[in-house]
C-alpha cells in the first residue's frame, strides 16, 4: 500500500501552492481585519522575544478560560479488555481527572503495538447526543440508539487511526457519553459552572486531555514522546486548546473546529435563562425545532456554555477582545499542527489572516530554553539518520553541517492547512492527509 506516500505528496503540493498564493496575494492584508475589536497576534508585545510573548498570550487565554487545578489526584486507572477484533484490542478505561470526576474512554491497541512502543493519539469527539466516544470508534451515531454513521462522514477516526497502526484513546468529554449526570441531560454545563464558577468547560476539556496524556504515559506499549491529539468539530478546536497548553502533545490535527470568535452570536458564551440545571423527572424536555428538522430527533440538550467569562464581549461589541485564535495556534509552535476544514469553513472563520500570523511564528522559530526544541525533535524523529546518510553520500555534506542547517531552518514545515469541498465532515481525502501528517510527525513510518 502506498496511500501514505500519495497523501504526503498531495498534501505537500497543495500546501506549497496555497502558501505561495497566500503570501503573494495583496488581498491577505490584515488592515481590513483590524476594526473588529479583536487583538491580533502581531499586536501582542511585537518587540519582545517569543518566549515573553507566549507567556503574555497564555496569561490572556487563562483570564478567559480560568486556571487549571493545582491539586492533581492520583490517576487510579481502571482498564478492562472488552473485545479483540481484526487485529485490534479494545479496552474500556477510566481514570481520575479531579478528586470527584473520572474520564471514561475507549483504548484501541493494534496487535503491532505489542511488539514495540507505538505512537498514541487522543481522539476527541464532535458534538453528540449521548454517544460521545462511541461515535469515534464506530459503535453508534449521534445517539447511543443510532446506528454508526456513514463511513464517508469519517466520524469514526478513533477506529481508522487504530487500523492505520496508532494506539488511540477516544475519550468522553464532560456532559456527554458516560459522563452525563444521570439526573441531568446531555451538554448541560450548568452543573459544572455551579461547581467551578471561575473555570470554563473549555478549560475543563483541556485538563481532561492533559490527564489523558498522563494515562497514556503509564502504558509500556505507548511511545511516551510521540503522543498526538485530534478531533472533529467540537473536538477540532478542543484539540488545539489541548496542544496549546500541554507541550507533551507532539503533533495535532484539528478538523472542522471553530477558530473565530463569532461575537455576532452567543455560541462561545450562551446565557441561560436560569443557571439551575435541568433535572430528569422534574423539568419538561426542551428542544429546538431547527435542530429537530436537521437531525430528525428531539434534542433536549444544553445549554453548552464554552467560556462563561467571554459573555461581556458578546453583550458589548465595542469591548476589545485581548486574544484571538492566531495566538492560540501559535502557542502550539514549534510542534506540528495541521488545520483541516471545508473551504467555506475557512472563509467563515477568517482563517487565512490568522494562519499568516501563526505561520510567521513557525517560520521564524528559534529554539529557546523552556520551550520545545525543533532541532532536537527533528533529530529524534524517524528518518533523521537517512537524511544524514543521503546528503553525506550523495552531496558530500557532513552531518555537523546538516545539523547546523536544520537548526537555522525554523519550523515552517510544522504548520499547515488543508481544505476540502462539501459539508462539515471528515472525508477520505482529509483522513489520508491526517494519516500522512501523523506518520511523518509521530514517526510511525516514512514509507
Amino acid at each position: 500500500m502506498n496511500s501514505g506516500n500519495t497523501a504526503t505528496r498531495v498534501c505537500f503540493r497543495i500546501f506549497i501552492t496555497l502558501l505561495i498564493g497566500f503570501l503573494l496575494s495583496p488581498t491577505c492584508s490584515l488592515a481590513e481585519e483590524r476594526n473588529d475589536g479583536i487583538t491580533r497576534l502581531a499586536e501582542i508585545l511585537p518587540d519582545k522575544p517569543w518566549p515573553e510573548r507566549r507567556k503574555e498570550i497564555e496569561r490572556r487565554w487563562l483570564e478567559l478560560l480560568g486556571d487549571f487545578p493545582t491539586r492533581i489526584p492520583e490517576l487510579l486507572p481502571d482498564m478492562k479488555e472488552v473485545e479483540r477484533k481484526e487485529g485490534i484490542t479494545r479496552f474500556h478505561v477510566s481514570f481520575q481527572s479531579e478528586s470527584d470526576d473520572r474520564v471514561t474512554a475507549w483504548l484501541l491497541v493494534p496487535d503491532a503495538a505489542r511488539k514495540k512502543p507505538t505512537p498514541a493519539i487522543v481522539c476527541v469527539h464532535s458534538t453528540t447526543w449521548g454517544s460521545g466516544k462511541d461515535q469515534v470508534i464506530g459503535l453508534s451515531g449521534r445517539r447511543t440508539v443510532d446506528p454508526p454513521r456513514d463511513p464517508q462522514v469519517g466520524a469514526n477516526y478513533g477506529l481508522t487511526l487504530a487500523q492505520h497502526g496508532f494506539v488511540t484513546l477516544s475519550i468522553d468529554l464532560l456532559t456527554d457519553g458516560e459522563r452525563i449526570d444521570p439526573k441531568s441531560r446531555v451538554m448541560d454545563t450548568r452543573p459544572f459552572y455551579l461547581k467551578h464558577p471561575d473555570w470554563s468547560i473549555v478549560g475543563k476539556n483541556t485538563w481532561d486531555i492533559m490527564r489523558s496524556v498522563d494515562f497514556l504515559q503509564t502504558l509500556d506499549f505507548v511511545n511516551h514522546k510521540q503522543i498526538g491529539c485530534t478531533g472533529w468539530s467540537l473536538g477540532g478546536h478542543t484539540a488545539i486548546f489541548a496542544a496549546a497548553f500541554d507541550e507533551r502533545i507532539t503533533a495535532t490535527v484539528s478538523n472542522g473546529g471553530v477558530l473565530d470568535w463569532w461575537r455576532h452570536v452567543d455560541a462561545w458564551s450562551r446565557k441561560p435563562k436560569s443557571w439551575k440545571p435541568w433535572r430528569k423527572g422534574i423539568d419538561a424536555p426542551t428542544g429546538s425545532k431547527r435542530l429537530e428538522e436537521r437531525f430528525g430527533f428531539k434534542t433536549n440538550s444544553g445549554p453548552y456554555v464554552y467560556i462563561k467569562k467571554f459573555r461581556p464581549y458578546i453583550e458589548d461589541s465595542s469591548k476589545q477582545i485581548l486574544v484571538d485564535f492566531d495566538s492560540l495556534m501559535a502557542m502550539v509552535a514549534p510542534r506540528p499542527l495541521l488545520v483541516i476544514s471545508t473551504e467555506h469553513e475557512f472563509y467563515r472563520h477568517k482563517f487565512f489572516p490568522k494562519a499568516q500570523q501563526t505561520l510567521d511564528v513557525y517560520v521564524n522559530w528559534q529554539d529557546s530554553d523552556g520551550l520545545p526544541g525543533v532541532l532536537k525533535a527533528r533529530q529524534e524523529r524517524l528518518g533523521y539518520a537517512e537524511t544524514l546518510e543521503y546528503y553525506e553520500t550523495q552531496h558530500r555534506i557532513k552531518p555537523d553541517k546538516i545539523q547546523k542547517q536544520l537548526g537555522e531552518f525554523g519550523a515552517g514545515d510544522c504548520f499547515s492547512w488543508f481544505s476540502f469541498p462539501g459539508g462539515h465532515a471528515f472525508p477520505g481525502v482529509a483522513r489520508r492527509v491526517t494519516f500522512a501528517w501523523y506518520d511523518r510527525w509521530l514517526g510511525r513510518t516514512i514509507y
